[in-house]
């Protein structure tokens, strides 16, 4: 649209828009001019010209008819190669530069953008952005996020502007956009405020040739369940070879206990581990729920083939060389899944090694594994890693028990959204993590995402690009509203908990698995070392935490342990206490000192690893955790030797504490569960 038409937009949604009049020439340019008396602004309008200033078609400040002649003069001249008018429009009095834009994102659809405006737009890159529609609360919550928000509430001597004027801009434009689905982009720069309302200066509107569609869901959430309990499975391209794939995953479907019907096909083996081999799957009697192919890729076709006249359900295909290679490669992928399709397979790759389901025995990778127990987080992984490497080390440090992983590869069937719906209702996941590098259909990843995050923690990293691709950019919107922008404002709509790498994923998921959701965010901490005191401090305030001062009934109790020359404060320095009365009595008699406090609403404990501080963690610490079910307990240490790091970690694993070799990494952590209990908080009230 051209700029005249832009604003017209915006003043039939209800914005306020400064006064103007589109002119053909000179001399009606001048009329214009006096019909909005002066000082005016004078602009080439052209949807040919996106950027004018840039371009030099900007004007400002006109005061007379002389300046006016001119300035059209000069813009005709400058562009006289494109088609356009002169647009005419009063000069708007100084007041808060704000950016307003809106974009319609390739994946998840409309999000609105609000920051510090004017030519330095890119420059500070001062921006909040959320999913569309928006409520004023929310418009308002935006707006308090701009590092530049004291300009907009008064700042020394300049007064405050109208803030509901301009959330009520943001409101407007976010329906615009949320209903509009034609426009691509709305950027509005400069948006003005003041102390009794706000202008409109400029629009820029793009309009989309065709509203970009998701991939429409076209199975049941009810189909992913053979995938984690079949009652019989079969095994295509199963192999007498140890070191080969087909050999590996029998032997850790048998090692996980597996009781249902085990099938190798292998069509030159009779016999395989010590069980039946068929030539082909339609050869196996009776029915086959879960199917897996572990073969060439020229024998693929003919083998999904199979599974369809043997009326299998579900199927995970392993092998590789489809979309993960190449265009060529995802048109074979195409090619399947309409195949799969056809025949109401559930297909679960290509390039997937399967799943896992502890309480059912099933383990499909590729890998060998050891034995995982069971529990409740469940993975969803875009890569065989949480299968492989991650599954063996869950096995052996047992951060959390596994209720379900599932390894979905290309995605060219089942995606993440198929397996957040079905994860929501599983009674046996409290926790999910998702590792993911794209979203396949971004509307409904957000209606599952916000579903599931109603009930439990859904903890995400995520990594790469936009799989949609990005659409040419012409505004300052589209330039700062990128596909990690948009997905942050996914999680902060959704609940979701964003973790930046696998460090912090599993950091995270080891406190949501164990601990009970905070309360608040104030926090109580005993370290036998000043450093842990002094970091503890620091992350803490990097988190939104806030360390309480101590009581005087818990000063009184800690006095008990500590030398009186001690100074005792939150976090509490405890090493003289120790030399004293030992580790085990004075950090024990702390916490619970700390932990009875009422303003305390979770307790760090920080050991320094060492001969001195090794003692039974269960006896210490056992009752007091015990006696204060609904209050999270987090533990971390420095140093030591590995038996010594293994003896903390496994003391406080049965009393459901999560340790870290950091206290950063452990605030870090609690710093995420406290922002999602806000969040369920927020949610639940709410609904009510």
């Amino acid at each position: 649209m051209s700029e005249y038409e832009g604003s017209l937009l915006l003043r039939e949604w209800g914005l306020p828009v400064v006064e103007g009049m589109l002119a053909a020439d000179v001399k009606e340019a001048l009329d214009a001019a006096s019909k909005l008396g002066y000082p005016v602004v004078l602009k080439v309008c052209s949807d040919q010209v996106l950027h004018k200033t840039e371009a030099g078609g900007v004007v400002l400040g006109i005061r007379d008819r002389k300046a006016l002649s001119l300035a059209a003069r000069g813009i005709s001249e400058r562009f006289g190669a494109v088609p356009h008018a002169l647009l005419v429009q009063k000069m708007a009095p100084s007041g808060v530069e704000l950016i307003l834009g809106a974009r319609r994102d390739p994946v998840f659809g409309p999000v609105v953008l609000a920051g510090l405006g004017g030519i330095f737009t890119e420059i500070f890159r001062d921006t909040a952005m959320e999913l569309a529609p928006l409520t004023r609360k929310e418009a308002l919550a935006m707006l308090r996020k701009l590092k530049g928000f004291p300009l907009l509430s008064g700042y020394r001597s300049q007064p405050p502007v109208l803030l509901d004027t301009v959330a009520d801009a943001i409101v407007r434009l976010s329906k615009l956009i949320s209903r509009r689905r034609d426009i691509l982009e709305l950027d509005v720069n400069p948006f003005i405020a003041y102390p009794d309302g706000a202008l409109a200066v400029d629009a820029l509107v793009r309009l989309a040739p065709r509203e970009p569609d998701g991939r429409p869901s076209t199975h049941a959430a009810g189909s992913i369940g053979p995938f984690f309990t079949p009652s019989s499975l079969a095994l295509i391209g199963a192999s007498k070879s140890p070191g080969k794939g087909g050999n590996i995953i029998l032997r850790n479907v048998l090692k996980a206990g597996f009781t249902g019907s085990i099938h190798p096909i292998n069509p030159t083996s009779q016999e395989i581990l010590g069980m039946k081999s068929y030539p082909r799957v339609v050869d196996v009697p009776g029915p086959v729920d879960l199917a897996m192919i572990v073969i060439p890729k020229d024998s693929v076709a003919s083998a999904l083939a199979d599974c369809a006249a043997k009326g299998i359900g579900n199927v995970i295909l392993s092998t590789g060389g489809y979309s993960d290679i190449g265009e060529a490669g995802a048109r074979e992928q195409r090619e399947l899944v309409e195949l799969a399709r056809a025949s109401k397979i559930r297909l679960m790759g290509p390039n997937s090694i399967g799943v896992m389901n502890p309480q059912a025995g099933l383990a499909t990778s590729i890998v060998g594994l050891e034995q995982i127990r069971p529990g409740g987080v469940s993975l969803i992984g875009q890569s065989g890693v949480f299968s492989s490497g991650w599954g063996r080390w869950i096995a052996d440090f047992k951060p959390f028990g596994i209720a379900k992983v599932a390894c979905i590869g290309n995605k060219g069937d089942v995606n993440e959204s198929d397996l957040l719906e079905y994860l929501t209702d599983d009674p046996d996941t409290t926790t999910v993590g998702m590792y993911l590098e794209g979203i396949v259909d971004g509307r409904r990843f957000v209606k599952a995402a916000r579903r599931a995050s109603a009930c439990k923690p859904v903890v995400v990293v995520k990594s790469g690009r936009s799989e949609a691709g990005a659409a040419a950019i012409a505004s300052h919107t589209g330039s700062m509203a990128g596909s990690d922008a948009v997905f942050d404002a996914v999680c902060r709509k959704t609940g979701m908990v964003r973790v930046p790498d696998s460090e912090a994923f599993f950091d995270t998921l080891s406190a949501f698995e164990a601990l009970p959701l905070p309360r608040g965010n104030r926090l109580g901490v005993l370290s036998v070392t000043g450093m842990g005191c002094v970091v503890t401090t620091d992350a803490a305030e990097e988190h939104g935490l806030v360390i309480p001062k101590l009581a005087p009934a818990t000063l009184k109790k800690i006095r008990e342990v500590m030398p009186p020359w001690a100074p005792v404060r939150n976090p509490v320095d405890l090493w003289s206490g120790v030399e004293q009365h030992g580790a085990s009595k004075t950090m024990s008699r702390i916490a619970r000192s700390l932990i009875e406090q009422k303003d305390v609403d979770a307790v760090l404990i920080i050991f320094v690893l060492m001969p001195e501080t090794i003692f039974d963690i269960g006896e210490a610490f056992g009752e007091v955790i015990a006696s204060h079910p609904h209050k999270p307990v987090l533990a971390s240490y420095y140093g030591g030797t590995r038996r010594e790091m293994a003896h903390v970690r496994e003391g406080f694993l049965p009393l459901g504490v999560p340790t870290y070799p950091t206290p950063e990494r452990a605030l870090f952590a609690f710093g995420r569960m406290v922002e999602y209990a806000r969040f369920r908080s927020f949610s639940g009230r709410r609904k009510g």
